[in-house]
């Protein structure tokens, strides 16, 4: 009926190598940002984008498109990427940087969904982290004040900034900077539902 044979990447799952001198994780494409998270946090770092979605796999999120806190510094999943194997529809395995002989497919894998061949291993940018993070939220009751304290946080020296709009005159925008220490702590899994703590 003309289906494909699928392709078994099961094994793909591997956090391979965290360097700490150079601020780089080399991963398999199949492991999850939380895997990948954990694994760069037990050494004091992390990628430099991480997805809100903890089941998201790295390799789907470069050949995807993604968005984050940290994107207004780092860009998007793909841009903090350094180098990849993509296995190609042929059966060859080639390393793509952005400047070998395979750049036009280093830079044509994000947001092309898999057409273009599957990632197989990436190494990727990460960066320095302390223990905590502090959140602010700002309140703005119309979306052109709302933008202009984005045009503003972002040229300050921040760490993470998100926006949330729940209504027509209800915009928040939540300023997010690495510290040492916190007085109290939050978590938004299951029940404790993140939207509604602003």
């Amino acid at each position: 009926r003309g289906h494909g044979q699928a392709l078994d990447v099961s094994d793909f799952g591997h956090v391979l190598a965290v360097d700490t001198a150079a601020n780089t994780i080399e991963t398999e494409g199949m492991v999850t940002y939380e895997a990948l998270t954990d694994a760069a946090l037990a050494h004091g770092l992390m990628p430099a984008v991480v997805p809100q979605l903890k089941s998201i796999t790295i390799g789907g999120a470069v050949s995807g498109i993604g968005i984050e806190s940290s994107s207004f510094r780092y860009g998007l999943p793909h841009e903090s990427v350094l180098e990849m194997d993509v296995l190609l529809a042929g059966g060859d395995v080639v390393t793509c940087t952005p400047d070998n002989a395979h750049q036009a497919l280093f830079f044509g894998m994000p947001n092309s969904y898999g057409t273009l061949g599957y990632i197989l291993r990436l190494k990727l940018e990460t960066i320095p982290v302390k223990p905590y993070v502090q959140l602010t939220h700002l309140e703005f009751d119309n979306s052109a004040a709302f933008f202009a304290a984005i045009d503003k946080w972002s040229g300050e020296g921040i760490d993470f900034l998100d926006g949330c709009v729940l209504q027509r005159h209800q915009h928040f925008l939540t300023i997010g900077r690495f510290v040492d220490e916190a007085p109290y702590v939050s978590d938004y899994t299951l029940l404790d539902i993140y939207y509604q703590s602003i």
